[in-house]
Parts: C-alpha cells; sequence; structure tokens
C-alpha cells in the first residue's frame, strides 16, 4: 500500500486536534489537513493548553499537530498529556510546529516524544509530504521500530536479558541506533549493571550527541549515584539544547548551585524569561539561584557580576521581598552601600511599613553615618513591632551603648540576643 493510501486510510477513523495560538496559522493548517482528505468534522482546534486537553479527553486523537509555543504550556507538555491518555496507540503521531530552528535538534533527539517537526514558515507541499511520511511510517513501522516496541514490552514486564537480545537485533538494522542503545542501557540499569547502562547510553550519544532520551538517562543515572557533578554537566547540555519546562529548569539551577556552577547561572536566568508560563516555585528557584551566584561573587570581589545578577532578581523576583532584603544586606557586608540603597526603590508598592523594607532601610542607614541615637530609637522601633533580626538587633545595642543607655537595659537586651542567636556567642555584655 502506497504512503498516500495509509495516510488516507487511517484519517477516516482518527480524529486531528491542531493546537496554535495564531488563528490564521490554526486555520491555515486545518485546510492542508482538509486538503489531504481529512473530514471536517474530524479536524479540531484549540489556541491553549486548556482547550486542548479538554478536547483530548473526549476525542480519538490520533494526530497532533501543536506549536511549540501555546498558552498554559508547550507543545511537549501536550504531546505527554496525549500520551498519557492514549498509552497503547502506537499509531498516534504527534508533530511538533515551530519557527525556532534551533528546535529541529530537539524534534530529532526527543524521537519518540515528538514523531516530526514542521519548521515555520512552510510551503503547503512540504507539510503535505512531511505529514504523509510520517503516519505511514507510524502506521505501518519500520522493522527496527517494531523491534524496539517489542523490547518495550518486555522491559514493562522486567524480561530483562530477554529484551537485550531484541535490541541488538534492532541494532543491527538501523544506521544510528541511539533510540536502540538507549532502551539496552535502560535494561542494563534496571539489572544494576551500572557502567554498562553507562556505556549503552554514551554509545547512543555517539550516534547523536544530543539525544534527549541518552541524556536524560546519564543524568538520572548519575542523581540517584549522588554523582551531583557528572549529573551537572549532562543536565546543563540538555538545558543548551531542549526547551526547559520549569520543573526541569529548577532542577537545573538547584544542582547549579549545589556543584558551585555560579557562572552559568545567567543562562538559566535568560532560560527563564524565554518561558511563558513561570510558576511561584520556579520564580523562587530562580531568585534563590541568582542570589547565592551573586553573593558569591561579592565573595571573590567581582562587584559588577554580583550587581548583574541582582539587577535580575530586581526585575523578575520583585515581588518577593525576601531577595531585595537578603541582596541588601549582602551588599552593605561588602561595602556596597551606594548600590544597596537603590535597591530599596525595587520593593512592592505599599512595602514601606513591612519587616524587609524596614530592615533593609536600617542596615543601609547604618552604614551612612546615622547618629547613634537615631539609630537605637530606630532599632527599638523595630523592636517593639515585633521585628527580631540579629543584624538589626547587634545594631540597636551597639547604638544604645554609644549613647550610654542604663547597663541593665542594654544587658536585657543582649542577654535575648543570645537567646535567639546562641551561635553568636561573640556577642558578650561588655
Amino acid at each position: 500500500m502506497e504512503k498516500l493510501d495509509v495516510f488516507r486510510d487511517y484519517i477516516q477513523r482518527i480524529d486531528v486536534l491542531i493546537v496554535d495560538k495564531n488563528p490564521s496559522s490554526r486555520s491555515r493548517l486545518l485546510k492542508i489537513m482538509y486538503d489531504l482528505g481529512c473530514k471536517r468534522n474530524k479536524i479540531f482546534t484549540a489556541g491553549e493548553m486548556s482547550e486542548a486537553e479538554e478536547l483530548i479527553a473526549t476525542k480519538n486523537i490520533g494526530i497532533v499537530l501543536s506549536d511549540y509555543f501555546i498558552g498554559g504550556g508547550s507543545g511537549f507538555d501536550l504531546f505527554k498529556v496525549v500520551r498519557e491518555k492514549f498509552p497503547d496507540k502506537k499509531e498516534l503521531s504527534l508533530i511538533l510546529v515551530t519557527s525556532n530552528i534551533s528546535q529541529t535538534a530537539v524534534a530529532k533527539a526527543a524521537e519518540e516524544d515528538v514523531d516530526s517537526f514542521i519548521i515555520k514558515p512552510y510551503t503547503i507541499q512540504s507539510i503535505q509530504e512531511n505529514l504523509i511520511s510520517t503516519v505511514s511510517h507510524k502506521v505501518k513501522p519500520s522493522e527496527y521500530i517494531k523491534l524496539i516496541d517489542q523490547a518495550k514490552e518486555l522491559i514493562t514486564q522486567r524480561k530483562l536479558d530477554e529484551a537485550i537480545v531484541v535490541l541488538n537485533e534492532a541494532k543491527k538494522l538501523h544506521q544510528k541506533p541511539a533510540l536502540a542503545l538507549f532502551y539496552i542501557g535502560q535494561a542494563e540499569y534496571m539489572k544494576e549493571a551500572i557502567e554498562q547502562a553507562k556505556g549503552s547510553y554514551s554509545s547512543g550519544l555517539a550516534f547523536n550527541n544530543i539525544h534527549y532520551k541518552c541524556l536524560l538517562g546519564l543524568y538520572e543515572m548519575f542523581l540517584e549515584q549522588k554523582k551531583y557533578s557528572e549529573a551537572y554537566q549532562v543536565v546543563k547540555k540538555i538545558a543548551k539544547f531542549f526547551p526547559a519546562n520549569p520543573d526541569r529548569l529548577a532542577q537545573i539551577v538547584r544542582l547549579a548551585v549545589q556543584t558551585e556552577n555560579y557562572d552559568d547561572m545567567q543562562m538559566y536566568y535568560e532560560i527563564f524569561t524565554s518561558l511563558d508560563e513561570r510558576t511561584e516555585q520556579m520564580v523562587n528557584y530562580i531568585g534563590a539561584g541568582l542570589f547565592v551566584s551573586g553573593k558569591h561573587k561579592l565573595i571573590n570581589k567581582k562587584i559588577d557580576e554580583a550587581i548583574r545578577l541582582f539587577d535580575n532578581i530586581a526585575v523578575s523576583c520583585s515581588e518577593f521581598s525576601k531577595f531585595t532584603r537578603a541582596m541588601i544586606c549582602a551588599l552593605v557586608d561588602y561595602d556596597q552601600v551606594a548600590s544597596a540603597e537603590k535597591y530599596l526603590s525595587r520593593f512592592p508598592p505599599g512595602s514601606d511599613d513591612q519587616e524587609d523594607f524596614l530592615v533593609s532601610e536600617y542596615i543601609i542607614m547604618s552604614r551612612k553615618g546615622e547618629q547613634h541615637s537615631h539609630l537605637a530609637k530606630f532599632g527599638l522601633d523595630l523592636y517593639n513591632k515585633n521585628i527580631r533580626d540579629p543584624e538589626c538587633m547587634k545594631l540597636m545595642i551597639q547604638a544604645m551603648e554609644a549613647c550610654q543607655y542604663k547597663k541593665e537595659t542594654i544587658e536585657n537586651f543582649k542577654s535575648e540576643f543570645l537567646k535567639l542567636w546562641p551561635e553568636e556567642a561573640s556577642f558578650r555584655v561588655a
């Protein structure tokens, strides 16, 4: 049977889903599917993730054409939902549509997560040829893919040695059998043959050095073994070549800090700003990563680099006033008072009576030559507002000593200070 006949037979039996934020793009793809023989009542369109999920729940989806950037997620997120809804539908065809040429590598490397990709702008002829070829190969797969599917089933049944035999046969049928090597690695890892699994993943990467599944297999293996430096080098490559979702990016940022790869944080910030959806958790992670990296730069007297990282926090994480407070305190500690002062204006509106703003203001005041009497009074005001910050309380006590407050009063405050922060044992009653 010819490819076109296979394609037309298939589209009579399934529904097609087109997902794109742009209405004109949706309409164009719809017309292309219609011209190829798909019935109009079997083509469904959506502009964002939530609409698409509703259709996936009720329709017999067999082909998905999705732009990478969709409201509420990405094309990859959508494909994951479709696969979870139809886990046994091997003929399912998931096709990524993108205007970003770098994502061609994404589609190739992902292999199973994306069945094909279409680069915008496309011609009608090119997209028709792509669709017919992709769908016909899914409906009538090659012997290579059939053997991989057979091996996957054996792996699910934990018949690991049998799976490896099948996958070694599959390797002979493909010039670049990275996918077969990935599954060999999976089976070997499940057998706890760690070095063999590492070798199989690496062999797969020798054929395709950005093969998504082989990279992910290595990353997860290193992470489980607590080989954090090795895991980081792999996941950094994943971040470079593959569009990051918030969960994965949060993991990468945390691992970058854990392995002290502070110089990479600017790259992750730029990835973060490219995300359509930024969860509160993701903002928190990127803010923490930028702050730790910025403080490391301060310690190493790389002031301009620290300020650049802190400026990123001020732009993208300002709703978390804890970061602004931490930046101000760090800058003051390293005698960058003028730089610290400019961040006072980055607190959210209405923060003037909030703890983070008041603490920050007080710490800046203490370094600007403010009179001891004023510092003592301001510190007492903070104390009476039930604000307990070690640096503020220390500054208040020192100002009281300079103003010759009653010794008993000062001793009482010092005693409370040491109860609250016993690790500050060097701060003793004079």
